[in-house]
Formats: structure tokens, sequence, C-alpha cells
């Protein structure tokens, strides 16, 4: 990337301040930015950072006034992270532009698989029988993709991701490093004492601009499907279960968990380290707050927290409580102390 002050604040609809001929070539932090890079301000409290930094560019809110700067060019923007993350999205395409179409050797590829036009397959990537990849897709080494599944367009699969069988993957999808798509659901009856298995049949169905985070896991359904809605993001190390529907543009952050049968509706967030219980229904802009234990309904805009879970405002009420039962503890006992030496 290289581009001028003015080219760039024309990009993210900016109001510019200073040279508008400075050069940006890379973005970074306000600690860490230098020469020839743009940075910015999303929070006041980083406001010495801004002025002390190096950067050649700083993205600032609207509202901010640009005479605090003096000597730096800078762009006003409505959302200065917003505007910082559209430099980042043109540095990230010119990575992955540097990336050729091609079949490279080592890559496995079923005579009866479909291949669209500009595809990259790297070395020991396997595409099975039957599977189709569309138009501008990405497929890093080590990937495996199953027989008779489909990947969309502009699709990228980072190393070691496994696709398996009749799984389906929308346009512009994202999957990081060793994600797993398709593995059997945790289906087991127990008959006479021991664990019979229950065959999962089913399939995975992935909507448009879904990503999903390195080490997250998606069952196949036992049967019909498990279903991601488009938009959705999904961070690492997260457990979705066999059958789960989750809605459009939905967040679940790391380390989450959401068990078999479960209904999510759209816009939900759900916090790192929670759990779903299975066969629950969350309905549409909920909010889950972090390390949760989900184990009833939640209706249409509701807000959950806690283990065991309630509103989200008692539930903070609750934990703050916890901090101060140490002192309750000694209170009640000199209290109890008292009424017992008033009966002497």
């Amino acid at each position: 990337m290289k581009i001028t002050a003015q080219e760039l604040s024309k990009i993210v609809s900016g109001e510019l301040t200073g040279d508008k001929d400075e050069i940006v070539s890379g973005a970074n932090g306000l600690s860490e930015a230098g020469k020839g890079e743009v940075s910015f301000l999303g929070n006041l409290k980083y406001m010495q950072d801004a002025v002390k930094t190096d950067a050649s560019v700083i993205f600032i809110p609207a509202d901010m006034d640009a005479a605090q700067f003096s000597g730096k060019t800078v762009i006003k923007v409505k959302n200065p992270q917003f505007a910082f993350s559209v430099v980042l999205n043109i540095i990230d395409k010119e990575r992955l532009s540097e990336i050729e179409p091609e079949i490279q050797d080592g890559a496995f590829v079923s005579d009866t698989a479909r291949i669209g036009e500009n595809v990259y397959i790297g070395r020991n990537a396997v595409i099975e029988s039957g599977a189709s990849i569309g138009d501008g897709t990405k497929i890093f080494p080590n990937v495996y993709i199953g027989k008779n599944s489909k990947i969309g367009k502009n699709c990228i699969l980072y190393p070691n991701a496994v696709i398996r069988e009749n799984v389906t993957v929308g346009d512009r999808v994202i999957l990081q490093p060793s994600v797993v798509i398709g593995g059997d659901g945790f289906g087991f009856v127990t008959v006479d004492g021991t664990n019979q298995k229950i065959p999962q049949i089913g399939r995975v169905e992935i909507g448009d601009d879904v990503e999903i985070g390195a080490h997250t896991t998606v069952d196949r359904a036992t049967v019909d499907a498990t279903r991601i809605g488009k938009g959705t993001k999904i961070d690492n190390l997260v457990m979705i279960a066999h059958n789960v529907q989750i809605g459009e543009n939905c967040i679940i952050v790391a380390q989450s968990g959401i068990a078999g049968s479960t209904k999510i509706g759209n816009n939900v967030i759900i916090g790192a380290q929670s759990g779903v219980i299975g066969h629950l229904k969350i309905g549409n802009n909920v909010v889950i707050a972090a390390q949760s234990g989900i184990s009833g309904n939640l209706s249409d805009g509701e807000k959950a927290g806690g283990n065991p879970m309630s509103e989200l405002n008692r539930s903070i009420k609750i934990r703050a409580t916890l901090r101060k039962l140490p002192e309750m503890y000694n209170d009640i006992r000199k209290i109890k102390k008292e009424i017992e030496d008033g009966k002497k």
C-alpha cells in the first residue's frame, strides 16, 4: 500500500488537516507507529500517546479540535477505529492478492471435484470426490474438504482446516487454522450399562460472510443440519454442537460452548467462556455476559449473566455482594454474639 493522506481522507470520508501529500504505506498502534504509518485515537485515555506518536497520519474523532495535534497530519472521522480498519482491510487484500491462483504440487484434487476460476489450492490439501470450490477461493496447505461438500466464492480456508462430507459453506467465509466443520455430534445412548454411538448422518450449513476462529468446532447434525446464519462471527476455541441453529450477525466469543439443538436468534452476543445448555431457545438481540451458564430460554432483547443465570444487572449485584461476604460473615457473628450476651 502506498497512498497520500488526501487520497486516504477521501476513502474514509474524513476531513483532512495537515500535509495532504503525506505518504502512508502501513498502519500501527499509536505508541509503535513511525514515519509512513497511520494510526488512530479511539479512546481519550490514549490522548498523550496520540500527541507524542510518530505516525504520519492519525484518525481522530470528528468532534475533536485538530489544533492540539500541531504539526501532525490528522483526519477527522466519525469512527476512528472503523477508519483504521478500512486501512487494515486494504493491506490485507494486498497480502491475499499476492497469492497466485494455482494448484500446488502435492495437493490432491479428485477428478470429480469442481474447481472454479482463480482458485488457489496449497500443498497437501485434499479435495475429495463431488466437492466444489467457488471462484476466487483460497485453500491453504493441509486443508481437507470431504465428499460432496460445497465451498462458496472468495472464501479463505487457512492451514489444517477440516471440512468433512456434505458441508455447505457460503461466499466470503473465513475459516481460521484448525477449524473443524462437520465432525460427529456427541450422540450416545446408554444400553445395558454401555454407551452406544448414535450415527451422525446430518450436515452443516454455513451462510455468507461468516468467520470462524482457530480450533473452533461445528458438529454435524444427527439428522437434518447444524446451521450458522450469514454475517455471524465466531471466536477461537468455541464448541457448536449437533443441530444447533445460530441466526444472522451473531458474535460468539472464545471458549464458549453451545449444546445440542439449541436455537439462537439474530444479533445475539455471547461473552467469553459462556455455556448454553441444549434444547433452549435464545431470542433476537440477546446479550449474554462472559462466564455465564445459560440454563433457560431467553426472550428477545434480554440481557443475562452469572451462573446460575439471572438478569444481567441482578447478576452484577450478586457478584459484587460476594466480594463482601467475609465482612458480612464477621458482622453476623458479632450481632449473634451481642444477642446471645444480651440473653445472659
